[in-house]
């Protein structure tokens, strides 16, 4: 894959690392074109608010599992309870970063929890700053910078949180040890940063934010310049979470050109539940971690660029790919990965003793997607409010006096109540987003039509809003077809409004039905219950489609049930 480096970026990195001067010249830091809500300013009810729970659950609560021992195990790397001892920082430092969400949405004990741990793990780090056992700064393990990457991006969300000054110091010295070693990890052998060291960018970003470290910023902007399309997604996408903060931190658009180029490489790669593989551009297997990072990816650049195709593509993905890869115990994993068929048994670590669950990395890494997302419900623009994604919470609005309360049927998002409180009447705008999926969408305020057209993919109403005031949402869109992977496909997925539906081994032998019937119009050809039907080589039909995003209730997760979501289309 080709290495793109903007011109102006390098350009811009010579200009820096030449000047003197403590401000960046040249550069302004851009206002978010969508600010996104405190995360501490959101309550998380209804499907949305159990998976969170049932994910911080498994983490928070689970002593046997991740215990001050198993820290202590990664911190030094030296065998003994962590899942992945060989691999330091990784688990404590993914940890923070859980407890960072997980705080804000009320999990007061993660405070406690955190202190425990970092009483306990913060002594190990080596004379070079790292985590782990010292090794020679030129060694090529790259598990130990991997894993040290997630240690410092949790020691500023731990900074974030306390304030206390530990943490800063720990992060210094960790940020310090991959400037040491930038060198030794620049070129990949095709003129690009190995994803598994430059995925520290996020955290030396939060260096320069928060703790004003101005070395941080410029090794940051070394390795961004850096940043291509390079083979592991999750690794990939943390990276670019850093690259977009470093377009807040400076305003030099060329970080989101970066950004954009490996989101169109996910594009080119994805499928049409929104999954993508665990290596690019294929893997058999798809992987929780990178799932997480897709949604949260896309979030920010909405969040930067105010474009809704990134609103789009989140949501396509969390609701679909990335919820059906959570398992009743509220973990994440791996399952496998295929166009046609996915969501069966593939890799399997610890001989299989939490099946296609990984508690090592993905189900942390999707507690904190989930806790990240939904700071991006709600946006703000000035004193508008915009409603980007439709699960059912509460939003507090200080600077408004008041609290949005939504009330949906999310996943499926087909109504949605909206109801404003406020301490008094007050006038700014709300901002509904009409998903691109939706065909046409009917908004009552109080009961009545509101008389407001979509524009530019939203419904706007600016008026005087006065507590009690209710918004009746209903979006337009049953059950379709999609062709895939483009219009003229001869194969096509079947969706009920944002969800794809799929066919479970559960009920049928998805290798036997793999058509799906349409009219001689192209339309799907519905029974007389009115539900899609697949058929076998002999015609026979069965109609037992349900949302892939249910599968996650499915007991087993040793032997995860094999959903087909692609079909070969059949005029009848």
């Amino acid at each position: 894959m080709p290495d793109i480096r903007p011109v102006r970026s390098i350009v811009f990195i010579a200009l820096l690392s030449a000047a003197a001067a403590a401000d960046l010249p040249g550069s302004t830091p851009p206002p978010a074109s969508h600010e996104r809500v405190a995360l501490s300013q959101v309550t998380l009810r209804g499907e949305y608010g159990a998976r969170f729970q049932a994910a911080a659950a498994n983490l928070l609560t689970r002593q046997d599992r991740y215990s001050i021992a198993s820290y202590v195990s990664n911190a030094s790397s030296v065998p003994g309870a962590a899942l992945w001892f060989d691999w330091p920082g990784d688990q404590f430092g993914r940890m923070f970063s859980v407890w960072h969400v997980a705080q804000a949405l009320g999990w007061t004990p993660a405070r406690t929890l955190r202190s425990a741990v970092a009483d306990a793990i913060l002594g190990f780090q080596t004379k070079a700053g790292s985590f782990g056992q010292e090794k020679p700064l030129d060694q090529k393990d790259d598990r130990i910078v991997s894993g040290n990457a997630f240690a410092l991006r949790g020691l500023m969300d731990a900074y974030r949180d306390t304030g206390e000054k530990r943490y800063l110091e720990s992060a210094r010295r960790l940020g310090r040890y991959y400037e040491a070693i930038f060198d030794y990890w620049k070129d990949n052998g095709k003129g690009m940063i190995h994803e598994f060291y430059g995925h520290c960018l996020d955290g030396l970003v939060a260096l320069y934010e928060v703790g004003g470290d101005r070395w941080a910023l410029d090794l940051g902007l070394k390795i961004a310049v850096r940043a291509g399309r390079t083979h592991h997604t999750h690794h990939t996408l943390s990276m670019i979470r850093g690259v977009i903060d470093l377009y807040r931190a400076t305003g030099e658009k060329a970080f989101l050109e970066r950004a954009e180029d490996y989101l169109a490489y996910c594009r080119e790669n994805r499928i049409v539940s929104g999954g993508l593989p665990e290596g690019m551009p294929i893997s058999e297997q798809d992987e929780g971690c990178a799932l997480a990072d897709y949604v949260v990816v896309n979030l920010m650049m909405f969040e930067a660029t105010g474009r809704r195709d990134y609103l789009e593509d989140a949501e396509r993905t969390q609701v679909n790919h990335f919820f059906m890869n959570q398992f009743h115990t509220g973990g994440f994993g791996h399952r496998a990965f295929a166009a046609d068929v996915v969501g069966g048994k593939k890799w399997q670590g610890w001989e299989g003793r939490f099946g296609s669950e990984n508690p090592g990395c993905c189900s942390l890494w999707g507690c904190w997607s989930l806790g990240q997302a939904a700071s991006f419900i709600v946006t703000r623009q000035g004193s508008a409010v915009d409603v980007n994604l439709y699960p059912s919470a509460s939003i507090e609005l200080p600077d408004l006096a008041g609290r949005l309360d939504i009330e949906s049927d999310f996943p499926r998002m087909s109504k949605i109540a909206l109801t404003v409180h406020g301490d008094k009447p007050l006038k700014y705008a709300i901002r509904l987003r009409v998903p691109a999926w939706a065909v046409g969408a009917a908004v009552k305020l109080n009961g009545k039509d509101a008389g407001a057209a979509a524009v530019d993919g939203r419904i706007v109403l600016d008026r005087e809003w006065r507590s009690g005031d209710r918004l009746d949402i209903a979006f337009g869109g049953g059950i379709r077809l999609v062709s895939w992977p483009d219009e003229k496909s001869s194969t096509a997925a079947v969706f009920d409004g944002p969800l794809c539906l799929a066919l479970s081994s559960a009920a049928a032998d998805v290798d036997r039905f793999q058509k799906i019937l349409v009219t001689p119009q192209g339309g799907l050809l519905l029974s007389a219950e009115g539900k899609p039907q697949a058929a076998d080589a002999k015609g026979e039909t069965i109609s037992a489609f349900k949302p892939i995003a249910e599968d996650w209730m499915s007991p087993d997760v040793k032997n995860p049930n094999r959903l087909r979501i692609l079909f070969t289309k059949q005029t009848r």
